[in-house]
């Protein structure tokens, strides 16, 4: 019994080490933008194919991975994603070597498409680790991994290639990237030789075309209202990320530098937010946390559209908590009670995180038609319409018991 609590902790704290990896390689490019700019001489569209490229991955690659760990298990789908990740981060070598904007471009996709397994078989499966009332709070905290892994990627990735290698930046991306692929492979390994517990959820099919087959998590109103949500939370979430800066500057009258000092913030917020939330959640139910946060988060926005210099700024970066729980909460309560149909809505859920790439062309017809500050109105609409998932998750998601017979029925 010892041993076998013992193996679970090891297994346990290597998925959390995944969480932290793919949190930190996240945004890994974002570090490289502006130097890729200077160097290839790109404009702002060729520069934002590096995001469009990582949610375009999670549109594409979500319900692949549901066959993936449908017809090989969760294991095997964990060191897949793993490998590809790795070969992701690789291809970065060559591409430095041949000074290839288009290389780099397609280990970007590579490495979002490894990202995109690991994101779909691993947020249900440690969930799996525990006592079901406290899953919402274990999927929280390991995203708090994830997000102290994308803090540490500025200053850490920054300085080793922008600092540590000045001069010979091309040379910094070779060393790094290798490092932080030998990581993934490595990571792949011990998976392969630890005893993974096995996965409740799991559903084996021996068929592709069995593989192929959308189950039945459409069935369930509480997933498919969630899968939407998702989508349009993910959308509100891209537009911050990309609008703080310009913003800042326009409402608060700030350098490009200060406005980006400024952006950083959120990003602290996010991490804080995400592991003091796990507490949270196992005092509270997350599904009213994820009503108050997302409303507070709205409220936030709203202020900041009828504000200007420091006080629009501020409202804006004191979303970074509020916002930080959204994902997971999403995730935990749109997957919630599904049985074996666990990581098939996994996958649908994951894929809803390319909102990230279609929600901000709405955001940019607005900006253009009107104003920056007009257009955060698409984000105070994704946020109210969070909340009220929350707020309304019991109602929405039904009887239990009924859901529960549904699933041994189908």
């Amino acid at each position: 019994m010892e041993a076998n609590v013992k193996g679970n902790l090891i297994s346990l704290l290597i998925v959390y080490a995944l969480f932290f990896m793919w949190g930190f390689v996240w945004n890994l490019f974002n570090v490289l933008a502006t130097f890729f700019q200077d160097s290839f001489d790109l404009s702002n569209i060729q520069v934002s194919l590096g995001t469009s490229l990582s949610f375009l991955a999670f549109f594409l690659v979500s319900y692949p991975s549901k066959i993936i760990i449908s017809k090989y298990g969760t294991q095997k789908a964990i060191i897949m994603g793993a490998l590809i990740t790795g070969l992701g981060l690789l291809i970065f070598f060559p591409a430095a070597s041949y000074q290839n904007y288009n290389v780099f471009l397609t280990g970007l996709f590579i490495l979002f498409s490894g990202v995109t397994i690991l994101q779909t078989v691993c947020n249900p499966y440690i969930g799996t680790f525990g006592a079901p009332d406290t899953r919402e709070a274990r999927i929280n905290f390991a995203q708090g991994t994830g997000a102290i892994g994308a803090a540490l990627t500025a200053p850490l990735g920054g300085w080793f290639m922008l600092e540590l290698f000045n001069g010979n930046i091309f040379g910094g991306i070779k060393a790094f990237y290798l490092i932080v692929a030998a990581i993934f492979f490595l990571l792949s390994l011990m998976v392969h030789s630890a005893k993974m517990p096995a996965n409740k959820t799991e559903t084996l099919h021996t068929s592709l075309l069995d593989s192929l087959k959308i189950q039945g998590a459409f069935k369930y109103r509480h997933f498919v209202i969630g899968f939407i949500i998702m989508f349009v939370y993910m959308g509100a979430e891209a537009i911050l990320y990309q609008l703080m800066t310009p913003y800042f500057k326009e409402i608060g009258g700030v350098s490009s530098a200060r406005a980006v000092k400024f952006s950083s913030i959120i990003f602290y917020g996010l991490m804080v937010g995400r592991l003091l939330g796990a507490w949270i959640m196992t005092k509270i139910e997350p599904a009213k946390i994820l009503g108050h946060f997302a409303l507070i988060a709205a409220l936030l926005v709203a202020i900041s559209m009828f504000s200007n210099g420091t006080t629009g700024i501020y409202a804006i970066t004191a979303i970074g908590f509020f916002i930080s729980i959204m994902f997971a909460s999403i995730f935990a309560l749109a997957t919630k009670g599904l049985g074996k149909y666990t990581n098939e809505a996994s996958s649908f859920v994951i894929m809803a995180i390319s909102g990230g790439f279609f929600i901000p062309l709405l955001y940019g017809v607005v900006a253009d038609l009107f104003s920056l500050r007009a257009s955060l109105v698409v984000v105070v609409v994704s946020l109210l319409a969070t909340s009220l998932y929350g707020f309304f998750f019991k109602r929405i998601k039904g009887n239990n018991a009924n859901n529960e017979l549904i699933n041994s029925l189908i």
